[in-house]
């Protein structure tokens, strides 16, 4: 007896579910098919070559040889194993086969009578699909909020961890409504309620299960699949499109609609090489439609050029008739079978199985020509005598009387039964004097006439209401004043309203042209009748909140001359598509509006402004919507092209017409984009008078600055400066244009440009400096000397500043500032080029959760404990510090410093990078990483690149102290907490953060201002709302950041082998900076001691060496390589000394300046009596204890 195969649906790493066998007469562990093991894009091993066996220990095929493996996670309803290896085997009947390892390894046990199989693993039961008391389990659907759902969206994205559960949870947006529909049976129309009783003689005509039997096979009718060849002659490859994943109740109406096909016939099951992917899409008005996607098969497919009917004889028929009949197909491209031997060209994939057509499927592009072929045939003899034929619409009309016309519309009846085509009795009109066909409207003893929608965007153009409106109608218009004699004179009072000097008033005169013109754009001789014959170009435009497009025709003076007009408000649904989408509804909205016309044209062009959609029809994964409107697309043969936004005057116009655009914020369409966060009850009320130019009092001092020299410069700056004025003063009035000596600046707009409750200038939010040199350089300044940022570069002293404060030209005075700051130009490491390209480090997934360790060793002798090293560790995802004054850097001493100060705060990190140290490559290190499972990742030999952040980090943690460290340098272990909150507080190059921030939500600003007393306080927030913030913002950061990091990695690859730059040339009397690495000193560490020196260069010995006026008994001949240009163009408030300078040398002794003498004492050592005195030295910030 034969039984039911156990198939179970597999989910392959965790996106594409595949058909699994369970055998447990398979040795192996587990197979997959070799086809879509390459379609899937699997990672492959080779392995070494072994034969096939059958079951009986027989051999397979010679050729059946395996060698290789991959491997994939697999998902079976709940049972989840994160790496699967399988043999892959060439023509395997499934996709994967499971066999009696994987069975002994998952403790599964099979039922067979119940048809299910327990996962002891998982304590999860699966059901065999192919049984046939087969039910899905019944599964629990709640309703949720659509914020609640992105929330669960984002949490089954992020990686949990902390509980050791994973949790794989597919979530789809599913409409029940819509499911319920497609799988509620199909109500059919009787026909004799509809049908006219003296047509029931053809009552089969309209007979709907016949329509759903299978077509004969039809010399010169079947559908036939041509493909391109390449340029050695052969076939193009169709495609092996992706398997989509499907929500539980998609697949219902899947397996319900293949059920259906298969039962008629329709479809059967492949082997093909080729495939489509499927999707389940919402249809418009509610409901499910199975659809495949051809846009790949289309692509490489000859396009069938039969041609259609005369449309200038069919109007001139047409327009005679008396009585009209309108007919329409059922499922027209069904009645049309798939060439034999060539279906498998239209095979498409399910998790159910690969299947083919055997009738011609809609979104094919020959389907259309080849029923025209087939209609055209069987109404021959009738046609252009009283029948007109347009692929699935048949138009019946006659000039005689009442009888002669239904003996007519029965003998086409007749004709359809015999070819066995069957008609929709729900779209037909009967015996009608009135009927739209061909974008027309045909009215017995009328004759034709336009259709009203093609001209009612311009018909219901509203009246403008202001300046801009009137110059977007007279621009629209102005595109067919060669078809207008004397516009200019017609349109001269909109024109004059246009004039910057007039008053806007519509009168009269006005409303007279706007009428005019309106009138003569929808008539001849500007509005041209179609003619397929005739070059056809379609421009389609979408705003934010409407679609515009036009239809134009060449006409005999090869001018594009309009044929219809097309204007749409989006509904609030639509308005909140992407802008790719917007633009893509644009060009199907239009081709809905004029299928009549465009299926009659071999061929037509499609403008668009939206560049990207030229890459619609290549391979990518589509939504629903533009599955649904890519299937629509097919039917019409066009070719899409990109033209700038600029140039696309006239549909721009039609999708911005000024009744379309949302009147305020209570249209829907504004409505629907924003979210309420807090009910009005939960807000104080703050009322804040609006400002008038009038208003303004630039002489009232409004505090600024807690600095008292720093305050009355601004407040002086303020009073003198009249271009801030004049920019607030426009601000205030709500002018569109900037002063005329800020209109070249392109980085500023007035747009983002505001006034504070206290009437200060803001730009994006940020205090405007007026301009005054003395302020703008004390705050530089300020941000850039204070111990909170600690001499910053130019970009994070940038960065820094621009928290706060902006003027025109701030970037510049930064870059200038910095560059003649003296104590960088001594204590800042130059870059050289390096050597072999970057390999950046993995991306951490969270906070402290990857760590860099390095030290900076042999450092003097500081505090209680004698350090002589610094621990740097380094966040690897912020770019945070954490330093450690050690003396001790034994790996037992770096595990214990960990696990005593960082394992508290910040918990156990996932892996930590250092160099080959010896504590770092000891075997207690080891031991210590692999108990607490940290990943230890170790530089390569001699190359610290490998971690060069961390390299970089303590360079600059070195100049820091450099900056900060007395003569003697004892003092280094007391900065060491200034030091670690000033890079903490810096945002770090590749996350645009900084890790203060990261940490606390906020940034420690050096420039503390003083804030307004009189306004009113702000709403309150209680705890739980602070806490959900701060998460909020810890979570946006942290993937901020993951992003930023992957970017920056990618510039730094790109950036990473730079060649050379040549010799600068110096001149007597230049200053430079003299790299001092050769250079002795007395103090205690070479590490922390200056590393540059400023001198004047005295002459060129040769092209690349100078001689400076060093001082003492140093060689003065340097090499250009020692040595860099000093800028001397700081800025004129600028203090640009060095606030800890070198010694003076008399007679090759060095001396120092002594400020004063702040105190005495007398100290013990070796049981002598010192007595000491507390000297404060000129130019230093801290006194020193001396002999």
């Amino acid at each position: 007896m034969d039984s039911d195969p156990f198939v179970l649906d597999v989910r392959l790493n965790g996106t594409d579910f595949v058909t699994g066998l369970v055998d447990s007469g398979c040795l192996c562990y587990s197979a997959i098919n070799e086809q879509l093991f390459r379609s899937l894009r699997l990672p492959s091993i080779k392995i070494a070559p072994r034969q096939l066996e059958e079951a009986a220990g027989k051999n397979a095929e010679p050729s059946t040889v395996l060698d290789t493996v991959t491997y994939a996670s697999i998902d079976i309803d709940g049972h989840q194993q994160k790496r699967v290896f399988f043999y892959v085997v060439p023509g395997l009947t499934y996709d994967v086969i499971l066999g009696k390892p994987w069975l002994e390894d998952a403790d599964v046990t099979i039922s067979a009578k119940q048809g299910c199989l327990d996962i002891g693993a998982s304590n999860i039961r699966a059901w065999n699909h192919k049984k046939a008391s087969y039910k899905p389990p019944l599964m629990k659907a709640t309703q949720v909020m659509a914020s609640a759902f992105m929330a669960e969206v984002r949490r089954s994205r992020r990686k949990n961890k902390g509980d050791g559960i994973a949790l794989d949870t597919g979530l789809f947006a599913v409409s029940i409504a819509d499911i319920e529909k497609a799988l509620k049976p199909r109500k059919r129309s009787d026909p004799k309620t509809k049908l006219p009783p003296q047509y029931h003689q053809w009552l089969k005509a309209f007979d709907h299960f016949l329509a759903e039997k299978l077509p004969p096979h039809r010399k010169g009718v079947d559908l036939h699949i041509e493909i391109e060849k390449d340029q050695d002659g052969n076939e193009k490859t169709i495609p092996w499109g992706p398997l989509y994943g499907m929500s539980r109740e998609e697949l219902l109406v899947l397996r319900k609609t293949l059920t259906e096909l298969l039962d008629k016939d329709f479809i059967r099951a492949s082997n093909s090489p080729a495939a489509a992917p499927v999707l389940m899409v919402k249809k418009p008005g509610g409901g499910i439609r199975f659809c495949v996607d051809y846009r790949g098969l289309n692509n490489i497919t000859r396009k069938d050029r039969y041609p259609l009917p005369l449309f200038t004889e069919t109007l001139r028929n047409v327009a005679k008739a008396k009585w009209f009949t309108k007919l329409d197909v059922i499922a027209a491209f069904h009645k049309i079978r798939v060439a034999k031997g060539e279906e498998w060209k239209t095979a498409f994939r399910t998790r159910y199985g690969l299947f083919e057509w055997r009738v011609a499927p809609f979104g094919l592009t020959g389907a259309p020509a080849a029923f025209q072929r087939y209609v055209n045939g069987v109404l021959q003899d009738y046609l252009d005598d009283f029948v007109s034929a347009y692929v699935d619409d048949i138009l019946i009309y006659s000039s005689g009387s009442l009888q002669d016309h239904r003996e007519k519309v029965g003998k086409v009846l007749q004709r359809l039964i015999d070819a066995g085509l069957q008609i929709d009795i729900d779209k037909c009109e009967f015996e009608t004097k009135r009927v739209k066909y061909l974008g027309y409207i045909v009215e017995a003893e009328v004759g034709i006439r336009v259709d009203p929608e093609k001209i009612i965007a311009i018909r219901e153009w509203a009246t403008p209401t202001s300046v801009k409106a009137i110059r977007a109608f007279i621009g629209f218009a102005n595109f067919y004043r060669v078809f207008i004699p004397n516009f200019s004179d017609i349109a001269e009072p909109l024109i004059n309203l246009t004039k910057k000097e007039m008053v806007f008033h519509w009168d009269e005169a006005c409303n007279q042209a706007f009428e005019t013109i309106k009138e003569l754009l929808i008539t001849a001789p500007i509005l041209g009748h179609f003619d397929p014959e005739k070059d056809t170009l379609v421009e389609a435009d979408s705003s934010g909140h409407a679609t515009g497009g036009l239809l134009l025709q060449k006409d005999k003076n090869n001018n594009w001359q309009p044929v219809a007009y097309y204007s749409k408000k989006h509904s609030p649904t639509e308005a909140n598509y992407p802008i790719h989408d917007k633009e893509l509804l644009a060009i199907v909205r239009c081709l809905e509006a004029w299928a009549p016309e465009l299926r009659m044209v071999r061929k037509f062009t499609v403008l668009t402004d939206h560049k990207n959609l030229q890459y619609f029809y290549r391979e990518r994964q589509l939504s629903e919507r533009q599955v649904r409107w890519s299937e629509f697309l097919s039917r019409f043969d066009f070719s899409l092209e990109w033209k700038p936004g600029k140039t696309m005057g006239k549909p721009d116009a039609l999708s911005r017409r000024e009744q379309d655009l949302p009147a305020n914020y209570d249209d829907e369409r504004i409505r629907s984009r924003f979210i309420r966060l807090f009910q009005s009850k939960h807000l104080q009320s703050v009322q804040i008078q609006s400002l008038s130019s009038e208003e303004i009092d630039f002489t009232e001092e409004i505090r600024m600055f807690e600095d008292q020299d720093m305050q009355n410069l601004w407040h002086r700056s303020r009073q003198e400066d009249e271009l801030y004025q004049e920019l607030t003063t426009l601000v205030a009035n709500k002018e569109r244009n900037l002063p005329t000596k800020l209109q070249k600046e392109k980085s500023v707009s007035i747009a983002e440009c505001t006034l504070d409750e206290r009437g200060l200038l803001r730009f994006r939010d940020r205090i405007w400096i007026p301009d005054c040199e003395p302020l703008r350089t004390r705050i530089i300044q300020n941000i850039h000397d204070s111990h909170i940022t600690g001499h910053p570069g130019r970009d994070l002293t940038y960065s820094i500043l621009s928290r706060q404060f902006f003027w025109s030209g701030v970037a510049s005075d930064v870059r200038r500032f910095v560059r003649n700051c003296e104590i960088c130009g001594r204590n800042t490491i130059w870059r050289e080029t390096k050597k072999g390209l970057l390999k950046p480090l993995p991306i951490p997934e969270r906070i402290w959760g990857e760590l860099s360790i390095d030290f900076i060793t042999d450092l003097p002798p500081s505090g209680r404990d004698d350090a002589t090293n610094c621990m740097v560790v380094t966040d690897r995802l912020t770019k945070g510090v954490e330093l450690e004054g050690m003396h001790d850097i034994s790996a037992e001493a770096v595990a214990q410093r960990l696990l005593e100060r960082h394992y508290p705060i910040h918990g156990i990190p996932t892996a930590i990078t250092s160099d080959r140290g010896p504590q770092f490559v000891s075997d207690l290190w080891r031991h210590f990483c692999k108990l607490l499972s940290v990943e230890q990742r170790l530089s390569t030999a001699y190359h610290p690149q490998t971690d060069g952040a961390t390299e970089r980090m303590n360079q600059e943690i070195e100049k820091m102290i450099r900056i900060w460290a007395t003569y003697t340098q004892e003092n280094w272990l007391a900065l060491l907490p200034i030091v670690m909150g000033a890079i903490n507080n810096r945002e770090a190059s590749s996350t645009g953060l900084s890790p203060f921030y990261f940490m606390h939500g906020y940034h420690n600003e050096p420039i503390q201002l003083v804030e307004d007393r009189t306004i009113q306080d702000r709403p309150k927030r209680d705890g739980e709302a602070l806490a959900e913030g701060f998460l909020k913002r810890l979570q946006d950061a942290t993937e901020w950041a993951q992003a930023a990091i992957a970017i920056t990695q990618e510039k730094q690859q790109h950036q990473a082998n730079k060649t050379r730059t040549a010799a600068p040339q110096y001149k007597e009397g230049d200053w430079v900076f003299l790299n001092l690495r050769n250079v002795k000193t007395t103090r205690p560490s070479k590490k922390l001691d200056w590393l540059h020196g400023k001198y004047k260069v005295l002459r060129q010995v040769n092209s690349h060496s100078y001689q400076l006026d060093v001082p003492g008994k140093i060689h003065p001949v340097f090499h250009v390589d020692l040595l860099r240009y000093a800028p001397n163009d700081s800025l004129p408030s600028q203090k640009v000394g060095d606030t800890q300078p070198g010694p003076i040398l008399v007679d090759g002794d060095e001396l120092w300046l002594v400020e004063r003498i702040l105190g005495e004492r007398t100290t013990r050592q070796g049981g002598k009596e010192i007595k000491e005195a507390y000297v404060k030295w000129v130019d230093y910030t801290e006194p020193t204890w001396e002999p």
